[in-house]
C-alpha cells in the first residue's frame, strides 16, 4: 500500500509520522481485565493503564515505546530516548525507573521484551560507526550480537520457548538494497523469504513451546502487501481475505486461534482501514472516513483488544489519536492535540 506509511521502526533511522484518529471519549475499563497500551504522545514515551497515562520519557528529550509486558505488579517497558548528542539510546523502564541499555554514542532501539523466570530478554539493534545496524538482544542488560558489521540488520521482537531464545527481524548484506525477513534461533540466522519480496514488518509470539512468526512485504509492482505466518517454522500460511493488500503488524495466539493485526484497504480505496485477521478471516475495525492503523493485538478470554491510532484530519490539525478497540468498539486515549500512537497492547486478566 504505497499511499500510507506504517508506524514502525525503519531500518536506518526512526521516523515519527503524523497520522491520527476518531472515536469515543476516554473509557476506563470497568471489567475483569487491566488494559496496558504503550506508545507515545507528543515527544513523550508513555503507557496508559485503563486509560490513565504514565509518562516515561524526559521532558526535554524525544522518546518512544515499542514493547511492554506485565508480570505480577511489575510493568516492564522498552523503547528509546534521544540524548544530547541527537542519538537514540535503547531504553528499559521497570515500574517507570529508566535503565539505559546503550551508551548513546550511536543510535540504538529496544523493540520487544519478554520475561522468563527472573531473566529479562530485550530485542533491538544498535548502529555502528558507519550507521549500519547490528541486530542484538540483551539478556539482563548484557548485549548479545546476532549479526556483525557485514549486515545491516534489526530485530523487531523476541520470545522464549523452552530452551530457545527466538528473535525476529530483517537483514541485508551491505551490497544489496532489498532486506530479507528472518529469525534467529539461539543466535542462528534463518531467512523467512528471499529478495523477491521487499520486507516491511516482522512479528513473533509463542504459546507454550510453540513459536509463531509472521511477516509482511511488498510482493507486486503495485506496492501492495502480503502477510504470511508460520507455526514452528513450518510451511507458511498466507493471509488471503479477498483483497490484494493485507499488511500485518502484530501476532497473538489463543488456543488454536491465530490473530494478526494490521491494515488494508477500506471500501473507499483512498482510506486505510484498521483490521485484524482471525485464522485468516478478516474483521474490519474501521472503514473511514479517516485512515486508521492497527499496530498490536492481545486476547483476554473471549475479548479481542487491538491498539493503534486513527487520523484526525480536521480543520484544527492532522494529528493522530491513540486508540484501542475492544471487540471492535473504539476507546480513545488522547484528545488529538498532539500526535499519539499505541504501538503495543497487553491485557492482564484480574
Amino acid at each position: 500500500m504505497k499511499r500510507y506509511f506504517k508506524y514502525y521502526l525503519p531500518l536506518l533511522i526512526i521516523i515519527f509520522i503524523t497520522v491520527s484518529g476518531c472515536g469515543k471519549d476516554k473509557d476506563e475499563e470497568q471489567s475483569t481485565a487491566d488494559v496496558y497500551a504503550a506508545g507515545f504522545e507528543g515527544q513523550f514515551a508513555k503507557y496508559w493503564k485503563n486509560g490513565k497515562p504514565v509518562i516515561l520519557g524526559k521532558s526535554t528529550m524525544h522518546s518512544d515505546v515499542y514493547g511492554i509486558t506485565v508480570v505480577g505488579n511489575d510493568v516492564h517497558v522498552v523503547g528509546c530516548e534521544m540524548n544530547i548528542r541527537g542519538n537514540y539510546v535503547a531504553m528499559y523502564w521497570k515500574n517507570g525507573v529508566a535503565v539505559n541499555l546503550t551508551e548513546g554514542y550511536t543510535s540504538a532501539f529496544a523493540t520487544g521484551i519478554v520475561l522468563k523466570g527472573s531473566d529479562v530478554y530485550i530485542s533491538g539493534q544498535e548502529a555502528t560507526s558507519s550507521r549500519s545496524y547490528i541486530a542484538k538482544y540483551w539478556k539482563n542488560g548484557v548485549p548479545v550480537n546476532l549479526t556483525g558489521e557485514k549486515y545491516n540488520s534489526i530485530t523487531t521482537g523476541i520470545t522464549v520457548a523452552g530452551s530457545f531464545v527466538c528473535t525476529v527481524g530483517q537483514h541485508r548484506s551491505l551490497d544489496f538494497s532489498t532486506t530479507i525477513p528472518c529469525y534467529w534461533m539461539n543466535g542462528q540466522l534463518n531467512d523467512l523469504s528471499d529478495r523477491n519480496v521487499s520486507t516491511a514488518d516482522q512479528m513473533i509470539t509463542s504459546s507454550g513451546n510453540d513459536v509463531y512468526v509472521a511477516w509482511s512485504g511488498i510482493y507486486n509492482s503495485l506496492g501492495q502487501f502480503r502477510t504470511n505466518y508460520k507455526k514452528n517454522f513450518a510451511a507458511p500460511v498466507v493471509i488471503n481475505d479477498g483483497t490484494a493488500d493485507a499488511r500485518g503488524s502484530d501476532i497473538a495466539v489463543s488456543g488454536n486461534d491465530v490473530y494478526i493485526a494490521g491494515v488494508g484497504p477500506g471500501t473507499n480505496s483512498n482510506v486505510v482501514a484498521a483490521k485484524y485477521w482471525k485464522n485468516g478471516t478478516v474483521v474490519n475495525l474501521t472503514n473511514g472516513p479517516q485512515n486508521a492503523f492497527a499496530n498490536s493485538i492481545a486476547i483476554a478470554g473471549n475479548d479481542v483488544y487491538v491498539g493503534g491510532c486513527v487520523n484526525v484530519n480536521n480543520a484544527q490539525n492532522s494529528n493522530t489519536v491513540a486508540v484501542y478497540w475492544k471487540n471492535g468498539t473504539e476507546v480513545r486515549l488522547t484528545n488529538g492535540q498532539q500526535t499519539a500512537v499505541i504501538r503495543k497492547i497487553v491485557v492482564i486478566q484480574k
